[in-house]
């Protein structure tokens, strides 16, 4: 994340309930620039922010985006401004540690579907998430996407503080989560980063950022939603209900297309069952 400035304040203490932590016996998971995460226990984390406010507009955005399936649960506040949310692994993560080739088609098509529906409802409640990538998405025990990490989001409109990890010449926007959506759909398909083979340069990020300006972006044909990632990069989409309308269309022409490769294969062993009888 590259964050801008400190976020406007968010409700008083009054209007928040207030969790009890037992912080001895909290296991530290990572920090970030803003703050510290740590278990609580296998269902829960405590977001302890570095200085209070850090924590004013994420606190306001969850309360904002309430109950979704795919947006992280979020369980309260302590008093010193901790937030507590449901617990899950980054999916960034769950890619490298796994391999995109060991994960199945459709389990990463669900992801994908899963992670458009959680930015479609913030960007319905007027808020930007800023930094779509998969290090801000997690995967549930029972195996759900969730969008988390909303410190530096826009709402209303406000300045983001924070922006996608190669987007940074931009204003964040709904159209550029849509841009870096589609660079999470390739990272979900390939398991790495849009250019990832420049990580060895020390200047990547500014390498990454000169050709996203020129519109240079992967050869994507050969991947399962290639179009869609194009379309997200070169600003087809100008909403996230239309990628969720394309990711339909895709998964209509998908299992239309396995219903015909089952008939096929059903009606080539009967042709040769005949033709082994009547040869017999």
């Amino acid at each position: 994340m590259f964050f801008i400035h400190k976020p406007r304040q968010a409700p008083s203490s009054k209007q928040r309930r207030h969790a009890s932590i037992s912080y001895g016996e909290l296991q530290y998971l990572a920090a970030g620039r803003s703050g510290t995460i740590y278990a609580i226990d296998e269902k829960r984390i405590l977001k302890e922010y570095h200085e209070r406010t850090e924590g004013d507009v994420e606190r306001l955005a969850y309360e904002r985006l309430g109950s979704h399936p795919n947006i992280a649960r979020y369980l309260g506040s302590t008093k010193d401004g901790s937030i507590i949310l449901e617990r899950g692994q980054v999916l960034r993560s769950v890619c490298q540690k796994i391999g995109a080739a060991q994960t199945p088609l459709q389990k990463k098509l669900r992801w994908v579907r899963d992670a458009a529906e959680g930015i479609k409802h913030a960007h319905g409640k007027n808020i930007v998430q800023a930094d779509c990538s998969c290090n801000n998405m997690i995967l549930t025990r029972s195996g759900d996407l969730k969008i988390i990490d909303f410190e530096g989001c826009s709402i209303d409109g406000a300045q983001a503080g924070s922006q996608y990890e190669w987007f940074s010449y931009r204003r964040s926007t709904p159209l550029t989560d849509i841009f870096a959506f589609g660079c999470a759909i390739f990272e979900i398909m390939t398991g790495t980063t849009p250019y990832n083979e420049l990580e060895k340069f020390t200047n990547r990020s500014s390498l990454v950022e000169q050709l996203y300006r020129e519109n240079q972006f992967p050869d994507v044909t050969h991947l399962p939603l290639g179009d869609l990632m194009q379309q997200c990069w070169n600003g087809t989409f100008t909403s996230m209900n239309d990628i969720i309308h394309s990711l339909d269309a895709d998964r209509t022409a998908r299992s239309k297309a396995n219903v015909e490769g089952v008939i096929y294969r059903v009606l080539k062993q009967l042709v040769c069952r005949t033709n082994r009888r009547e040869h017999g």
